[in-house]
């Protein structure tokens, strides 16, 4: 993967930063990286809210898709409840 950086405005990079948490992404680089995407991909960049599910409801659909091992989902579920959107739930 090659680093890309880049200068910003202080006013723009608050707003990245208040964008990037409301839109649930858990860094600045994956934000752009999605935009960069559908850029690339010839999408509307249309930006959506986050919407928070279960998380039993994700583990669920994790094992279902037989594409991950239990360590990463167990991993990647410790990681959702330790997150701002989940902080304090269990379910």
């Amino acid at each position: 993967m090659t680093t890309v950086t880049i200068s910003l405005p202080d006013a723009v990079a608050r707003q990245l930063d208040q964008e990037t948490s409301q839109k649930g992404f858990a860094t600045r680089s994956e934000f752009i990286r999605s935009l960069i995407r559908r850029y690339f991909l010839g999408e509307e960049l249309t930006l959506e809210p986050f919407e928070s599910r279960p998380l039993k409801e994700i583990e669920k659909g994790l094992r279902s898709a037989g594409k991950y091992n239990e360590k990463f989902i167990q991993s990647l579920i410790k990681g959702l409840k330790d997150s701002s959107f989940y902080e304090g739930k269990t379910s």
